[in-house]
């Protein structure tokens, strides 16, 4: 499944390079259907905020992001078809080698069609929108090089979510006073910059795990359990994304899985060093 982060990381590319030649091995585009007509072949497919249309063949993965995929009767595709925010209509005919994967995703395309407009508010939108594709791309990445911290802190959180929320406000109530602490040390502001780095780092490592766990739970609900690591944590993140849209519940849903996922990593941390005590004890 490494092969998804390879296709949402490329759309990274699509504000510099927003349009490829339609007669290409792989295809990517921004805003802009595709359409595969009969005669051709292509490799792979993927477009954001738009449509494709394949009556020819597609070697391997055709993946729409806010927008739908339309596969005519003389479609073949050689592996996935995969649609977010979108709808898979198949004709009668069509030929797909894999699996197929809708996940709909209520307002998506309309989101994502008006952050396209030349005005600010659309602008501003589409930067949220890039934004976005970065910060899950880049969580893609640690999630395929380093599985299984999350693993570990999303089970912490799952077994545990009372110790979570209490080390997370602990912890989070404790960074003003020891940064102030940090800073009149000799060394001083080096410390403090340490400390950001290191809070950065943790925000972020407890923000993924809590996505993955919100994710397996609605792979659970959609009958889909067996979804590998890192589509879990894109329905995850995908999830709180759009809930972060919503007045007043996106503000408090973002604290509580800040909370919880910086509880979390505190929570594993000291799990860790306790097991390695009682193995060094032992």
């Amino acid at each position: 499944m490494k092969k998804y982060f390879q296709l949402i990381a490329g759309i990274l590319l699509l504000a510099l390079f927003p349009i490829c030649d339609a007669q290409a091995k792989d295809i990517v585009k921004f805003g802009s259907d595709v359409i595969i007509d009969e005669n051709m072949t292509v490799n792979e497919v993927v477009v954001f905020g738009a449509n494709i249309t394949v009556n020819g063949a597609v070697q391997k993965d055709v993946v729409a992001i806010g927008g739908d995929v339309f596969l005519g009767p003389t479609a073949k595709v050689g592996q996935e078809v995969v649609s977010i925010g979108g709808a898979i209509h198949k004709e009668s005919g069509a030929q797909v080698g894999d699996n197929e994967v809708e996940l709909t995703i209520p307002g998506l395309s309309s989101l994502i069609g008006f952050s396209t407009k030349t005005n600010w508010v659309g602008w501003a939108l589409a930067f949220k929108v890039l934004t976005f594709i970065g910060f899950v791309a880049l969580a893609l990445v640690i999630v395929a090089i380093i599985p299984k911290p999350f693993d570990l802190i999303s089970t912490n959180v799952q077994q545990n979510s009372l110790k979570a929320i209490l080390l997370g406000i602990l912890g989070l109530a404790a960074l003003v006073p020891l940064g102030v602490f940090l800073a009149i040390t000799i060394i001083g502001l080096p410390l403090v910059a340490l400390e950001i780095f290191l809070v950065g780092i943790t925000f972020l490592v407890g923000y993924i795990a809590i996505a993955q766990l919100v994710g397996d739970k609605i792979a659970v609900l959609l009958k889909r359990p067996a979804l590998n690591a890192l589509w879990v944590t894109l329905l995850g993140l995908l999830t709180l994304w759009l809930i972060g849209w919503v007045p007043f519940l996106g503000s408090l849903v973002k604290a509580v899985v800040i909370v919880l996922g910086f509880g979390g990593v505190l929570a594993t941390l000291f799990n860790s060093r306790n097991r390695v005590g009682v193995e060094n004890a032992l």
